[in-house]
């Protein structure tokens, strides 16, 4: 029976993401929705940086399945807003991703410096050694001028990473993921995961 490592994440996007980047580790990967009756309510993020917030949720959905857990935060940090809107990025401003990312570009009309980069902490924490791992990735690039591409989710229509001329939702899932902020952290994880597999024993 293959180890299992619960993924504490009902976001698509990022679900598929991460099972891509870990697909070779021969894992049971599974995610919140598969615990219907014993996950019944989000955790609060009162972390003040990714790291903080990514443990909070690895730790809490770790005590309620008693699994392995692999938990992240990430976020877009724009030079210009001062670092906004950062460990509050899905938070920012209410409504749909395309309503956030709207926000930003009308908060940006008259703005020249459009610098910014994504963020991402994943924490790897297991319930019974409470060993606790932290792995972070970063990739920088540029502000859009307006919302392009119809693949990625979040602030991928309005990114536009160094090196290239188009946004990350304009890119394709597959270029995104060797490029991506969580793509580094994930992998940074995955070595760990196989130095160390005597993490995932229970």
């Amino acid at each position: 029976m293959s180890p299992r490592l619960l993924v504490a994440s009902t976001n698509q996007g990022k679900l598929t993401e991460i099972k891509g980047i870990l697909s070779d580790l021969g894992l049971d990967i599974v995610n919140l929705s598969e615990f219907p009756t014993l996950v019944v309510s989000s955790v609060e993020e009162t972390g003040i940086t990714f790291a903080e917030n990514a443990a909070i949720k690895a730790k809490h959905y770790a005590s309620i399945t008693q699994l392995p857990t692999l938990a992240e935060d990430s976020g877009l940090i724009i030079t210009a807003l001062n670092g906004e809107p950062g460990v509050q990025s899905a938070r920012w401003f209410p409504g749909s991703d395309e309503a956030r990312s709207q926000a930003i570009l009308s908060r940006m009309k008259t703005i020249s410096n459009r610098s910014a980069f994504f963020h991402c902490s994943v924490c790897l924490y297991h319930p019974l050694t409470r060993v606790t791992q932290t792995f972070d990735g970063e990739v920088e690039g540029t502000i859009a001028q307006e919302c392009r591409g119809e693949d990625g989710f979040g602030y991928d229509p309005i990114f536009i990473p160094n090196g290239y001329s188009e946004t990350f939702a304009e890119l394709g899932i597959s270029v995104k993921n060797s490029l991506s902020h969580r793509h580094k952290a994930l992998e940074l994880a995955k070595i760990y995961l196989q130095n160390h597999p005597e993490f995932l024993s229970l």
